[in-house]
């Protein structure tokens, strides 16, 4: 696929900067999925379809002219096609019963929004974390951090809330008021803001010792890969021999513009891969040119994704830069928005997209060359008095996918101590399993999900280190700046 191509259909890896779950999506365009032929539906189900209409039209009149209170057809309808979102079993796939929740999801996609500046998702254990915050945002000024469980909204328990239910709770228009009540670190702390209209700054540069370029890319919204080229340029003009670019804790943006963001740092090659059911059906490419070769490393963490996984996957399969840190998110699902003939929203998980060398990011993510962690500051007493109470790797076996015991208790611990997520159940389940997989393709080791004494070795090795770790060092941009001054 050109760079024409991807913006023609206009693609977006949303990242929502009003509190929202990690999106990947593009804007329905009218010719979507004509011509895929797995789509296509056949005459056998549009007989279906169309017996199954005309009953559900009865059943709607059934229930409105027979239920115990009034209910009108609007409601009726709008829980259908939210039923048959639900139905999927995806958290990415929605529909917005509300429509002004639903079109500040998509104004959210562009840039400028009113809100208080915080992405969240699911966590391991099923709450709203929040994984990215907009510096200098209101939930920023107020003290609001990564990590952050969020279980009120203006004093209203929030935790059997969907993420969309907690969006349109917390956000509103500028000027307004609201608290948010979060945990950290066991701890519940409350925090009150007031909304503002935020135009999302997306690229912060910075020079480093060294004639070292740092660059940190918060979001992949409109005009950003301008800003960056820029910010890059400048850079360069100044002095800079390396750059670092840091996307931790980077939830996504427009597939545009991570497109145009490596195509600038890249000379030739693939940026990444659209997989549906049937298989790959487009390939993004960079333009092949001459460029000013520039060693690069990029700053990767658990919550760095969607746009950002397709960045640090371009630069990774490509050589073009070292990926440090940690392990990324793993959102490779993409999906696209769109209207009814209401104007009301929706959005739909469509196909998947791989790094050059066509691996998975879904459930996986992108793991880094050189695996550091940083410090838990001021968590750390707490999580080193969590860790004594961990169960030990005390038997004589080696966990396979669907096995349960001690030693998949244990490693689920410490996988969760270390930000991975999944439940801690004593099974090793599919997240368990991908888990075990992200951390084997981190630390270098045979990526097949199974617990092997290699691996819980390590696991055990690196909670360790991880607990023990009191340095106030950013860890991972100091390896960074090591390995350019070396040279790499």
């Amino acid at each position: 696929m050109s760079r024409k191509a991807v913006k023609t259909v206009a693609i977006v890896i949303a990242a929502v900067m009003v509190i929202t779950t990690l999106s990947c999506m593009m804007f329905l365009s009218s010719s979507f999925g004509a011509e895929s032929a797995a789509a296509a539906t056949t005459v056998l189900e549009q007989k279906y379809l169309n017996e199954k209409m005309k009953e559900l039209e009865y059943y709607f009149k059934l229930i409105h002219d027979n239920y115990k209170d009034e209910v009108d057809y609007e409601t009726l309808v709008n829980g259908a096609f939210e039923g048959a979102m639900y139905s999927l079993g995806d958290p990415y796939s929605v529909f917005f019963t509300d429509n002004s929740e639903g079109q500040g999801f998509v104004e959210g996609t562009i840039g400028e929004y009113e809100g208080i500046g915080v992405t969240m998702s699911v966590n391991g254990d099923g709450f709203c974390e929040v994984v990215s915050v907009t510096p200098k945002a209101p939930a920023d000024k107020a003290g609001i951090k990564v990590g952050d469980v969020i279980v009120k909204v203006d004093g209203q328990d929030v935790t059997k809330k969907s993420l969309d239910e907690i969006s349109a709770m917390a956000k509103g228009k500028a000027g307004t008021n609201v608290t948010l009540s979060v945990t950290r670190a066991g701890k519940e702390m409350t925090f009150a803001m007031t909304r503002e209209t935020i135009k999302v700054v997306s690229v912060y540069p910075e020079m480093l010792e060294g004639n070292i370029g740092y660059i940190l890319l918060t979001g992949f919204e409109t005009g950003a890969a301008k800003e960056f080229k820029k910010a890059k340029d400048d850079l360069i003009k100044k002095g800079a021999k390396s750059l670092i670019i840091d996307i931790r804790n980077n939830p996504g943006g427009l597939m545009d513009t991570v497109v145009e963001i490596a195509d600038g740092l890249i000379a030739k090659g693939d940026i990444t891969h659209l997989k549906d059911r049937v298989g790959i059906f487009e390939t993004v490419s960079a333009t092949p040119k001459d460029i000013e070769k520039v060693p690069m490393a990029l700053l990767i963490n658990e919550y760095s994704a969607s746009a950002s996984e397709v960045l640090a996957g371009a630069l990774k399969d490509n050589k073009a830069a070292v990926l440090v840190g940690t392990t990324t998110y793993g959102k490779g699902v993409a999906q696209i928005i769109g209207y009814t003939k209401d104007k009301q929203v929706y959005k739909v998980s469509v196909y998947y997209f791989l790094t050059p060398d066509k691996h998975d990011i879904q459930g996986v993510g992108v793991a880094p060359d050189y695996p550091v962690r940083n410090s838990l500051g001021e968590f750390r007493a707490a999580a080193a008095e969590l860790y004594r109470h961990f169960a030990p790797f005390a038997e004589n076996t080696k966990p396979k996918p669907g096995d349960t015991g001690l030693n998949v208790f244990a490693a689920q611990q410490r996988l969760a101590l270390l930000g991975f997520s999944l439940e801690v159940n004593a099974t090793m389940d599919e997240a368990t399993v991908a888990a075990v997989k992200r951390f084997q393709s981190e630390q270098g080791l045979y990526a097949y999900g199974t617990l092997d004494l290699t691996t819980m070795r390590k696991i055990e090795e690196v909670a360790v280190e991880y607990v023990t770790n009191d340095s106030k060092e950013d860890m991972q941009l100091k390896k960074a700046i090591e390995l350019l001054k070396k040279g790499l």
